[in-house]
């Protein structure tokens, strides 16, 4: 049955998605679209941070190891310097258009200057086991397993592939430090996310709204990012979001403001 898209303030989401209150969250990435609010805890103790979905945006991976310089592995097939520098040379000849040269422009010089050393980008896409270009989250986990990691901090992003990997986490949650991921067409998948988080042994702390992303006719976000921490011991939640670190991915749009209710029901 085909759902009525509307554009509310208000958003409405089950009680299981209601996060546990703690006092250590930060912000980390760029403003709006790309930041994450996560428990700064988890970023001092992690000893190697895993980025699934890159675009033209690590803002989120620069800033955690501003903080904590880690071996860092982004993945993501669809992006790489030599699209980054086409798109520059395209503009550069577009005189009416700067402001795209310019971006294109500071990508690229962004993108020689993070990824050396340890900072990989692995160009491929994460999900099933399909060489050359997939690899399973077990596979990943499991090569670090073997080379000593035990405090793997994740950040996905993979518009809708993010389903594929529940199972992968909840059976290598011993060495997750924590997790932030974006869940997608939220509202057809409100049972799997409802089971994950049920099995999943770390504690949701945080959740926010994606703006980009419209409501739907129940006032259910299409989607959301939701925060988890290994070092939550409090079980009081969160009752009002979105919270001071917070941002709306689109700033040119209210941010949605999130209720909570036991009558949310999946499509």
């Amino acid at each position: 049955m085909h759902t009525n898209l509307t554009m509310k303030t208000q958003s409405t989401l089950p009680k299981f998605l209601q996060p546990n209150a703690i006092k250590n969250l930060k912000r980390v990435g760029g403003n709006n679209d790309g930041g994450y609010v996560i428990d700064k805890q988890n970023i001092s103790n992690s000893d190697v941070l895993i980025g699934l979905g890159m675009s033209d945006d690590w803002s989120f991976e620069e800033n955690f190891n501003s903080i904590n310089s880690v071996p860092t592995y982004i993945y993501d097939e669809t992006v790489s310097l030599k699209k980054f520098l086409k798109k520059c040379f395209k503009y550069i000849i577009r005189i009416n258009k700067p402001r795209i040269f310019i971006h294109w422009f500071k990508t690229s010089y962004n993108y020689i200057n993070f990824f050396q050393g340890n900072k990989f980008h692995c160009k491929k896409l994460v999900g099933i086991d399909l060489p050359p270009n997939y690899i399973s989250l077990t596979t990943i986990l499991n090569k670090l397993k073997n080379e000593g990691f035990s405090h793997v901090y994740l950040k996905i992003d993979i518009e809708g592939w993010e389903y594929r990997l529940l199972r992968d986490l909840i059976v290598n949650s011993e060495i997750i430090e924590g997790l932030v991921i974006e869940f997608h067409d939220l509202d057809l998948h409100l049972d799997k996310i409802e089971d994950f988080i049920k099995n999943f042994p770390l504690a949701l702390v945080h959740v926010h709204c994606n703006n980009y992303s419209p409501l739907n006719s129940n006032n259910i976000p299409i989607a959301i990012e939701c925060t988890f921490s290994s070092e939550v011991t409090s079980s009081q939640l969160v009752t009002n979001l979105p919270g001071t670190l917070d941002m709306p991915n689109n700033p040119l749009i209210e941010e949605y403001t999130i209720s909570f209710s036991d009558k949310v029901l999946s499509l």
